[in-house]
């Protein structure tokens, strides 16, 4: 599965991406979501704050005023609201937690010669993981409104776990870069059947390895695992999307797995990149960001573009559509959306309504205890993003090889 890479992945914020595929880790409201503000255009001076979760930006830069051709880079930080774990956290994440799984370590449960071998400890936890049973959280039907509101160019996800589509996400806007539970495939390299959602899930929760019906090969869901090749699509869109776009915004990832996490460095030098995480990830060697293989800068002298908003991704999501208006209509889209959903989970199972695993089950589904409750583990986004009082800095400034194959099945269902 696509690595939820994770050390902090908490509520959609965290370094980890959630369940997710496996890949090689490496070291007047605006009509629209005006681009993070450069230092250079702000007017207001603001007094730094100790307590800001948000890194202070640098004079000197110029951003357009408005961003159209969004790009989101998501991990498994922005599912873990949902219920679903990251991979790498400390105690909570997946790899924590295969002791029943009697692994030689808890990687090999994503390694495609021992899956091959032993498929049995996959399909036990992938009816676990299984989608279908999460509902998306606040962040995912923020970057639907962004694709409603024609902004989104690309959402690049590590996830595995398909709430982006469960979103509403047009799946020509959705680069699974580390494959998805969505279509499975016979493995025999002869055969390659191609299998549903729908067939692969009533075989798994009937506790039967998948085998082909035409071969009797072994079948697998598309989901990248270590050893093998990450889809053609990210490497044929990447090339275009990274010339276009005008603001990156980073949620839920550690930016550990390669070659996903190479992205952020393939922005043009003037669009900005906000990371929306549990920790600040992404930063790299001085002397690399010299000759132009540096990562995410927020804080040194010369830092001039990127921003970065700590806490967990839903209520970073929050505190962003506040600010461009869209805080009311976020907080309905995901009302709407979940009721949608526990109504066709009603029909289907001729019961009431059914609440799906996240965090509707402690708080009643409110999106605004997910991600504005400042009890919540979250302070208020007014406090944390746009109060002078709080002199803390607009997150809107966010921005920025090729490795064809992919060691690591990291996926954010994960943040990688």
């Amino acid at each position: 599965m696509a690595d939820r890479d994770g050390t902090g992945g908490g509520s959609g914020g965290g370094p980890g991406d959630a369940a997710a595929s496996p890949p090689t880790p490496a070291s007047d409201p605006p009509t629209a979501p005006a681009a993070p503000a450069a230092p250079a255009a702000r007017q207001q001076a603001v007094e730094p704050d100790a307590e800001s979760p948000v890194s202070d930006p640098e004079p000197g830069a110029s951003a357009d005023a408005d961003s159209k051709n969004i790009v989101c880079m998501v991990g498994a930080g922005i599912s873990t609201s949902a219920g679903i774990p990251d991979f790498r956290s400390p105690g909570t994440g997946l790899y924590s937690n295969l002791q029943s799984y009697n692994l030689p370590y808890p990687e090999a449960i994503f390694e495609i010669r021992f899956f091959k071998k032993h498929p049995e400890p996959f399909f036990a936890l992938a009816r676990e993981l299984y989608p279908g049973q999460f509902k998306p959280t606040v962040c995912h039907y923020f970057m639907r409104l962004l694709q409603d509101k024609g902004l989104l160019l690309r959402c690049y996800t590590q996830n595995i776990d398909t709430l982006e589509r469960v979103a509403g996400l047009d799946p020509e806007l959705l680069v699974e870069a580390h494959g998805t539970f969505f279509t499975s495939h016979c493995l025999r390299p002869s055969c390659r059947q191609r299998y549903s959602l729908a067939w692969m899930r009533e075989r798994i929760f009937s506790s039967l390895v998948p085998k082909c019906e035409k071969c009797q090969g072994l079948v697998k869901p598309d989901i990248v695992f270590f050893g093998e090749s990450l889809p053609a699509r990210f490497f044929t869109l990447l090339e275009s999307d990274f010339e276009k776009v005008d603001l990156l915004i980073i949620m839920g990832t550690s930016l550990q797995v390669q070659p996903f996490a190479s992205l952020i460095s393939r922005v043009p030098t003037n669009t900005p990149r906000l990371l929306i995480n549990k920790e600040k990830t992404g930063q790299g060697d001085p002397l690399m960001s010299l000759m132009g293989f540096g990562g995410m800068d927020f804080d040194s002298d010369k830092a001039y573009r990127d921003v970065a908003w700590l806490g967990d991704c839903d209520s970073g999501c929050l505190a962003l559509a506040e600010l461009l208006g869209w805080k009311e209509e976020l907080e309905e889209l995901v009302r709407r959306e979940h009721a949608a959903i526990d109504a066709k989970a009603g029909d289907r199972d001729g019961d009431p309504p059914q609440k799906h695993r996240g965090h509707e089950d402690k708080d009643g589904g409110s999106p605004k205890k997910s991600l504005g409750d400042k009890e919540k583990t979250q302070s208020d986004p007014k406090k944390s993003l746009g109060d002078k009082a709080k002199a803390e800095k607009d997150p809107k400034k966010p921005q920025g090889d090729k490795e064809k194959t992919q060691n690591d099945p990291e996926k954010s269902q994960g943040g990688q």
